[in-house]
């Protein structure tokens, strides 16, 4: 578990997260992880689903968009409310569209941009002053293997996830010493349909499990890892070919 300076009058003395896209897959994956290492957390989801998750781990759930201003308020405010701290903001995104260049209109540009780096912002901005009150915080962002190696059949996440990447770094050296930002570039997860063509090129041999996922992005959270910041890591099974 983190380690904290002295808590002020009212505030939890278990750390706190929140916890974005968590109904499935990735998020729900990084709740019931941080809820096992000792985390409150508070949990958002466009599904229902996100609310057994929540009741699973004792959690805060509220029903909300990424893409929504209002919505994030509402979950850092849940989490001042609740338990008057935030130590954690795992800022994980849904599916992007996919296909040739030039088979993707302007909207799907345009809504890729709004979940992959304006959410990134819209989170940081409520979270980051609530982070500091507490004496100092992680982000991590899902972004994509796409970001490490181009992949013509995803060039929305190939794009605006290299993007995330910069962000990341450029956050992380404004934001710092109080608050580490990072992101976990994924490459195919089991609870996606992966064809088996793209199965057979995995080195590994198979898709990630969510928990597998789960247990690097809580590491991030983790004074474990109070050293790293501004890094973008790929956890593909050795999927991506690029040296860097």
């Amino acid at each position: 578990m983190p380690s904290h300076p002295p808590y002020p009058l009212g505030m939890s003395t278990s750390p706190v997260a929140i916890i974005t896209a968590a109904s499935k897959g990735i998020g729900a994956a990084c709740a019931r992880k941080l809820a096992e290492d000792g985390y409150r957390v508070a949990l958002m989801s466009r599904s229902e689903a996100g609310r057994a998750v929540a009741e699973e781990i004792d959690g805060a759930w509220l029903q909300g968009d990424l893409t929504n201003d209002s919505d994030i308020a509402a979950l850092v405010d849940t989490a001042r409310e609740r338990w008057n701290r935030l130590d954690a903001a795992i800022i994980n995104t849904g599916h992007l569209a996919t296909g040739p260049l030039l088979e993707l209109d302007d909207d799907a540009w345009r809504a890729g941009l709004d979940m992959v780096l304006l959410s990134v912002m819209r989170v940081a901005k409520r979270a980051v002053p609530l982070m500091r009150e507490s004496g100092g915080g992680a982000i991590v962002c899902t972004s994509g293997a796409a970001a490490r190696d181009v992949m013509d059949d995803y060039p929305i996440s190939t794009v605006l996830r290299s993007g995330l990447t910069a962000m990341v770094r450029l956050a992380s050296r404004q934001w710092a010493p109080d608050i580490r930002v990072n992101a976990v570039m994924p490459g195919f997860v089991e609870t996606f349909d992966v064809p088996v063509e793209i199965i057979e090129q995995i080195p590994a041999g198979r898709a990630a499990e969510p928990a597998e996922l789960a247990g690097l992005m809580a590491w991030l959270c983790s004074d474990a890892a109070r050293y790293v910041t501004g890094e973008s890591i790929c956890m593909d099974g050795g999927l991506t070919r690029a040296v860097r």
